[in-house]
């Protein structure tokens, strides 16, 4: 049976008309559809069960797993995250109850769980008193680029995925972020994961311009990200994650990569990696990979929302993508400074009811209260029953 489902999806795949796009939006969520495929095949779970369930949710809060979610979820392809959630909040907890925190040195641990839960319904500064972007962007300081040039990038990203408020207290300012990546752009366009080494890394470049997007009605931005498109036409990588990451890129700074003349045949390369079993594999003719099939699936559904006018895949705020507007740095950086709490609204899918502090607070409260009163009415019916004797 699994050989049999992977085998129609290959098909259905391989039998779609091309269109003017070098890959059709059709053909590009029959790719997506075969990485759900090859993903529950690949960790036994049934075909009507959800995705986030089985081997992946016992994985839950591992890379590979939760790009997995939120590509699926962006997508489109799953709404039920009950059981995932539960065990990516309990290994959440585990880290902060045992280690103090999720990593001591990368500080994009905590901008994916961030972005994670969101796409779960979580809010991420208050996981039952957790606060992911406190812990991971806004107190670290410098300590911020500790692991490299991606902690500043993904603190960004995750920053920007609902407009979250910067506090007044924090360490560093969206300003402040944006102007450091900017500072680390090399010579050539590029920029690398080690800001000193000078050697670009298409992969991280990629990144970066994820990050750079909503700030592109800045001229000074703008001409960042127009030398990185340059670098990155010449310097597509050779593995799976690569290109998804300049797929991605290119569709957060709302560009289709099948009609950038500098990008032609980007998505056909993409798709070159893609195995029959529907999942994707990190170099060509290699076995399937989940990383490299998660990173794939990102960059369909990136493609998708670009063509369906909807917002980019790390943009979860509601309504549709405004277009970019001339303006300073700081008037884009303001304008992102919206929420302090999570955007009810824009809970994704099946939104799970977790512990917020407030909400424990207001539930241990209510167990006293109950209690206390249990044990006067008890002593009040003794205290009646001894009158009656």
């Amino acid at each position: 049976m699994k050989k049999l489902t992977a085998l129609v999806t290959a098909a259905v795949m391989l039998g779609m008309p091309m269109g003017a796009q070098a890959l059709s939006s059709e053909q590009a969520e029959g790719y997506a559809r075969g990485i759900i495929t090859y993903e529950k095949a690949a960790n036994g779970i049934k075909e009507g069960d959800s995705l986030f369930s089985g081997k992946i949710a016992d994985n839950a809060a591992e890379d590979s797993s939760d790009w997995l979610v939120i590509g699926a979820v962006r997508f489109g392809f799953e709404d039920s995250t009950a059981e995932y959630y539960n065990h990516w909040k309990k290994c959440i907890d585990e880290k902060y109850t045992y280690e103090g925190g999720l990593d001591r040195t990368k500080a994009t641990e905590w901008h994916r769980a961030a972005l994670t839960a969101v796409c779960l319904g979580a809010d991420p500064t208050d996981l039952s008193g957790i606060d992911l972007l406190t812990d991971g962007v806004y107190s670290r300081g410098e300590d911020l680029g500790r692991q490299g040039l991606n902690g500043w990038v993904w603190a960004l990203i995750a920053i920007d995925s609902c407009d979250w408020k910067v506090p007044e207290s924090a360490e560093l300012s969206r300003t402040d972020i944006v102007r450091h990546i900017l500072e680390s752009q090399n010579g050539d366009g590029g920029f690398s994961i080690e800001e000193s080494a000078g050697r670009s890394d298409p992969d991280l470049t990629a990144m970066v311009l994820q990050a750079l997007a909503p700030y592109r009605g800045s001229e000074e931005v703008s001409a960042a990200a127009e030398r990185a498109l340059d670098y990155l036409a010449g310097n597509r990588g050779n593995t799976c994650e690569t290109l998804s990451q300049i797929v991605c890129a290119l569709c957060c700074l709302g560009k289709d990569p099948d009609e950038d003349s500098r990008f032609e045949g980007l998505t056909d390369d993409l798709i070159a990696y893609a195995n029959d079993d529907g999942g994707f594999s990190h170099e060509k003719d290699s076995g399937s990979s989940e990383m490299a099939s998660a990173q794939a699936l990102i960059a369909l559904c990136s493609l998708e929302r670009l063509r369906n006018g909807e917002r980019g895949v790390f943009d979860m705020n509601s309504g549709p993508p405004a277009a970019p507007t001339a303006c300073t740095l700081e008037e884009a950086a303001a304008a992102k400074e919206v929420n302090l709490t999570m955007p009810r609204e824009n809970v994704m899918p099946s939104p799970i009811k977790h512990e917020s502090k407030a909400t424990k607070t207001a539930l241990v409260v209510s167990i006293l209260v109950c209690s206390v009163g249990a044990v006067a009415a008890g002593i009040i019916l003794r205290r009646r029953k001894e009158n009656k004797e």
